[in-house]
């Protein structure tokens, strides 16, 4: 969580479109693209000093749009940068050379075609052509360079067989936080998190249970899972009351959406807000919000998720305690897309 907010201008695409600037305009990337032949000079490279798209699932390795914040929040002192997940460039094929076209054999003497009756303006004509199909295969011009040939589909890994409905079995209680919900069985494992672990040090959360969706999505052995997470909101945040529920949860989300990695959650994607609506648990107010990321890079890294949907819930204790916070999300591949209903819906207040 480094690094300042880079200023508006062109930079390279941060979702791998070869030679595609796109516009950063210093809060966030729009659709305004161009050529990279277009912009005079070249653009900064994402080296870690530009504009990066927004950042895999966490609590291992687990999500852009504009600032749903309510205006006159008091602001934390994240100072977060957005995170690249540029894909490595792949090498390319050279096509094989094509040979030149070569002239036609000139007529036996007293010979009358149809070419050679124009003189020596015909043979100026074959003499151009000859040169076209040399300059077109590679053969003439100031240097060769081999035609990349074109980049085959690449095939994602099977994605488990993903229910949108389906829910795990619920195998016990976590009660932690001031809140209690479903421990989930299946493919599903809880554990503590760790004091220096950044969901601990970073946001607050205490206990998290997640499920594996894809082994070494990223190829160095990293794994992207399902999680639910339960802690309290973060003191960086500012909460003096039962009013300040939304736009407290709005920036907690945002600051776990956009922070980059090694330690943030999502890989660069596109948001799409789906809720965000106050609720009552157990006579407590509370806050929910939820949204969708989409990854556009996916099928080109062999991911075998394309979106993630993302639930925040933020539950009032009083003025002696600070907010309880519930976090699920699930990439689509996850086998029982129910679970993230299962859960939220299952919240209470011991």
């Amino acid at each position: 969580m480094s690094g300042q907010t880079p200023e508006a201008g062109w930079y390279h695409d941060p979702f791998g479109t070869p030679g595609l600037l796109r516009y950063w305009n210093g809060a966030q990337w729009t659709q305004a693209t161009r050529a990279a032949e277009e912009a005079g000079v070249a653009a900064p490279a994402h080296d870690g000093a530009g504009p990066q798209a927004p950042a895999a699932s966490s609590a291992g390795a687990s999500p852009s749009g504009e600032d749903s914040r309510p205006p006159g929040g008091k602001q934390p002192n994240w100072n977060l940068s957005r995170p690249s997940f540029e894909p490595p460039a792949e090498p390319s094929a050279p096509q094989p050379r094509q040979p030149a076209k070569e002239p036609a054999p000139a007529p036996p003497s007293g010979g009358s075609g149809p070419l050679w009756a124009l003189g020596g303006g015909g043979a100026l004509l074959v003499v151009l052509v000859v040169l076209v199909a040399a300059f077109a295969t590679g053969i003439a011009g100031g240097r060769e360079e081999p035609e990349a040939a074109p980049a085959g589909p690449t095939v994602s890994p099977a994605a488990p067989s993903a229910d949108p409905a389906a829910r795990s079995p619920v195998v016990g209680t976590i009660t932690d936080s001031g809140l209690s919900y479903p421990r989930l069985g299946g493919r599903w494992r809880p554990r503590p998190l760790d004091p220096d672990d950044n969901l601990a040090r970073a946001y607050g959360f205490n206990r998290v249970q997640s499920a594996v969706v894809q082994e070494d999505y990223d190829g160095t052995g990293g794994r992207y899972v399902a999680s639910i997470a339960s802690g309290r909101l973060p003191e960086a945040i500012a909460y003096d009351g039962p009013e300040d529920l939304e736009a407290a949860i709005t920036e907690l989300a945002r600051a776990m959406e956009t922070e980059p990695p090694p330690t943030g959650s999502y890989p660069a994607h596109i948001r799409e807000d789906l809720q965000s609506q106050p609720r009552s648990i157990d006579g407590h107010r509370a806050h929910y919000l939820k949204f969708r990321l989409s990854f556009p890079q996916a099928a080109a890294r062999g991911w075998n998720f394309r979106t993630e949907t993302v639930a925040f819930v933020l539950v009032d204790q009083g003025p002696e305690q600070r907010p309880s916070v519930l976090w699920v999300t699930m990439p689509d591949s996850h086998v029982n897309g129910g679970d993230l209903e299962l859960v939220v819906e299952s919240i209470k207040v011991p």
